[in-house]
């Protein structure tokens, strides 16, 4: 039996540069960072060269001569921010909003997000509102977030806006570089966070052109490793010494992530991000996948409708709505057959509820319900798709009798 992989916007497959450098630092390179023997040398400065090689793919390789050859407790800004790692996409998300409320000093501080982000970003606002922050929770119809309603919900109390830059279910890219110069206009001391963890290497951006003060990225979305990813943050947030630490310990990540780097996952997640072509990444990527999308939907069943933004759509996601079929029984014939497709984020997917994103795309409940993800990525065939819309045809005919 065939198997056909197109979840790749839950997780992507490790790539063989990665694997290898996990070997060698686990076999080789395996002492602590921050011990001062020759073991823990090597690993600081492998730990040093993967925060280099992430910034260089986040900016441009000609940054690196301004990057620092190790890494320097409270070390100097350079102008491009610094790159902390983490556990993932979630704790980048957490440290980005708990760290940002805890440090600015306002009293009854609002937070600006939009009703359809990752659970990371929601159900951390979530909390926060039990603590007495205020949250206002923009909506993001067809897939567009109204500017207007931002602006109107801008004042001196707004600490934080967090708009991730594509939602990963419907493949809307938002404007967040427009939305953020909105944002800044009216209030500059206000943080602007956006999870970049679907566009890193998808979509050509640097923190500059997003106009934001920090950026998460995961590594497992990139042919990378679970279990480590990052946070950028600008000198301007580091200057006032936001965010605040939300772990602490022996002071690890510059007092901002205690805890003894993942230094396997990290080089990992660095091998990775050269692999797929570092800063350029993104051409390659959206050529690939670009082409991936129109053949897919030269061949859907004509019974399924795409849902496609109204504004930008990111070139490897593609929501599909099935006719009167729910999205389980597919997903399950299809998994049966060897084809790995989603209902919607793999976060959520177990809570067998209306996707809230969905919901505030436009779709009502019952098309919600027979909606369907494809993701595709550079590994992805041509293949690939003609045999999934073929498996596709069959199960909605199957089900239709």
């Amino acid at each position: 039996m065939s198997f056909i992989y197109l979840d790749n916007s839950a997780t992507t497959k490790p790539c063989k540069e990665a694997l290898q450098a996990m070997e060698a630092a686990m076999t080789r390179l395996y002492g602590n960072p921050s011990s001062l023997h020759c073991a823990g040398s090597e690993a600081a400065k492998l730990l040093s060269e993967s925060r280099n090689e992430i910034m260089s793919a986040l900016f441009g390789e000609e940054i690196r001569r301004f990057l620092p050859m190790s890494d320097i407790p409270g070390a100097k800004p350079n102008g491009y921010g610094q790159l902390f790692f983490t556990s993932g996409g979630t704790e980048s998300d957490n440290i980005a909003i708990l760290g940002t409320v805890e440090r600015m000093s306002v009293d009854k501080p609002e937070i600006i997000t939009t009703d359809s982000e990752h659970p990371a970003v929601l159900n951390t606002v979530k909390y926060l509102e039990t603590k007495g922050v205020r949250a206002h929770y923009l909506r993001t119809v067809g897939g567009v977030v109204d500017e207007e309603e931002l602006v109107s919900h801008i004042s001196k109390k707004t600490v934080l806006v967090s708009i991730m830059h594509i939602n990963n279910e419907t493949g809307a890219v938002y404007d967040v570089a427009k939305l953020f110069s909105a944002v800044k206009k009216l209030n500059p001391d206000t943080v602007c966070h956006t999870d970049c963890v679907q566009s890193f290497q998808k979509i050509g951006f640097t923190p500059e052109t997003l106009n934001a003060d920090m950026i998460t990225i995961s590594g497992h979305k990139v042919h990378g490793p679970k279990g480590v990813g990052a946070l950028w943050v600008s000198d301007r947030l580091l200057k006032k010494k936001i965010p605040a630490a939300t772990v602490h310990g022996g002071g690890q990540e510059r007092n901002l992530r205690s805890g003894t780097e993942n230094i396997p996952g990290i080089a990992a997640f660095a091998a990775a991000v050269k692999a797929n072509g570092g800063s350029s990444a993104y051409r390659d990527f959206t050529t690939k996948t670009e082409h991936l999308r129109k053949l897919l939907t030269d061949n859907l069943p004509e019974e399924c409708i795409i849902n496609s933004p109204a504004g930008q759509t990111a070139p490897h996601i593609i929501s599909l709505s099935l006719p009167v079929i729910k999205s389980e029984p597919v997903l399950n014939l299809l998994s049966s057959e060897g084809v790995c497709i989603s209902a919607g984020s793999a976060c959520s997917s177990h809570g067998k509820k209306i996707s809230y994103v969905l919901r505030a795309f436009g779709l009502d409940d019952r098309t919600a319900d027979a909606t369907v993800r494809v993701s595709t990525d550079t590994d992805t065939t041509e293949e690939d798709i003609t045999v999934f819309c073929e498996k596709l045809r069959s199960a909605v005919r199957r089900m239709h009798r």
